[in-house]
């Protein structure tokens, strides 16, 4: 049975997400300041991310006290309370429509630093941003743009020129298709590069699962896709837009989630490491507990984009950052190269040695041939 009234359920999801989000923001931010000393592009990315889910749930707060949630017949004695809710949604679209889209955005950021110098990875990831920011753009102009006065979408007494519902319903239909593949893509691509490595299959599982929850995000995103319809539900446009914003709202706090998680190795890690300690001093007290490193993958979780390569695919050599070693012990993912050299004698060695020995050579064999010719 459907809910008379989903003001206070928009409200509780958008808050509560805001909140959550928050939480794990202020952790990764922790781990980027406190661990690695130092913010990439993505943590700048992601903060505006949070910034406008933040003002998703203000106005959503605002349009919900005005009725946001109910049915239209319920609120048609008070016809100014329908028109303010049908304003502050449809403003509150701006947020709803690029807080998932700089997620995407800051998601692909933080691939490109973790991905070796190969350029059709970097072109590909830098077409999947530019792709992401086209299309959120074009779709908060044709929104936007959709009324001439603007105010006259949500007020009826205003003689507006404005295009049929149906085309704003379409362009999000792509928008939403557009997004759901991308969250595909993102969720996908980081098991292409663990996959390769020398480390064990649990490993590469944890990680690949940990990159991926933009899985979630991708569910999410095809349940707002589907409820856009209500943009032409035009009978209780109030109760429809309520169902959408609060999928909107979760798909913005989805990918504000699966990117912010996997930079929290460092946290999680650590809480893994006392456990073990409190395990071994529990079982045995036969010396001092010493942590064990595991393998580590590929680079810091962070997109400081250090690979600079203008040739094929491969890693370069260069000095080793002292907080990057020193963050390593605490759990950051990193990129470790092994190189392998073998010292011999200088060339110069070898060539005179070659010359000596085809010199005795040579002097075996007079000295072979004189003695055949002494013997006959």
């Amino acid at each position: 049975m459907a809910l008379k009234n989903l003001g206070p359920s928009v409200v509780a999801i958008a808050w509560t997400s805001t909140l959550l989000s928050g939480t794990v923001l202020f952790g990764r931010f922790y781990v980027r300041l406190r661990i690695l000393q130092r913010l990439t592009i993505d943590d700048w990315i992601v903060a505006i991310t949070f910034l406008l889910a933040f003002g998703n749930s203000i106005f959503l707060t605002i349009a919900a006290a005005w009725g946001l949630g109910q049915h239209v017949d319920v609120l048609a004695p008070q016809l100014d309370s329908a028109m303010y809710t049908i304003k502050w949604v449809y403003l509150c679209e701006f947020f709803g429509i690029l807080a998932p889209g700089f997620g995407r955005i800051s998601y692909a950021f933080l691939l490109l630093g973790l991905t070796p110098p190969c350029k059709m990875k970097q072109r590909f990831l830098w077409t999947i941003i530019c792709a992401q920011l086209i299309v959120d753009v074009g779709i908060i102009i044709i929104s936007f743009a959709q009324c001439k006065p603007i105010y006259g979408y949500w007020d009826n007494d205003v003689e507006a020129n404005c295009w049929p519902p149906h085309v704003q319903q379409y362009a999000g239909y792509f928008q939403g298709s557009v997004c759901s593949v991308v969250d595909l893509i993102l969720a996908l691509f980081p098991a292409g590069l663990f996959w390769n490595l020398k480390m064990e299959t649990k490993q590469k599982i944890s990680l690949s699962c940990m990159m991926g929850l933009g899985i979630f995000a991708l569910a999410a995103s095809i349940i707002k896709t589907i409820n856009l319809r209500a943009f032409t539900d035009t009978t209780d446009l109030t109760y429809a837009m309520a169902r959408l914003a609060i999928w909107w709202t979760l798909e913005a706090h989805l990918v504000l989630l699966a990117v912010s998680i996997p930079t929290l190795r460092p946290i999680l890690k650590n809480v893994k490491v006392k456990k073990r300690a409190r395990i071994n001093n529990n079982l045995e007290n036969n010396g001092p507990f010493h942590h064990l490193e595991d393998s580590m993958f590929v680079a810091d979780i962070s997109s400081d984009n250090g690979f600079q390569s203008k040739g094929v695919c491969g890693h370069r050599m260069g000095p080793i950052d002292t907080k990057d070693y020193q963050a390593h012990g605490k759990g950051v993912i990193r990129k470790d190269i092994t190189i392998s050299v073998t010292f011999g004698e200088p060339a110069s060695e070898v060539k005179e040695r070659g010359k000596e020995s085809k010199t005795n050579d040579k002097w075996e064999w007079l000295a072979h041939n004189n003695d055949s010719d002494i013997r006959d």
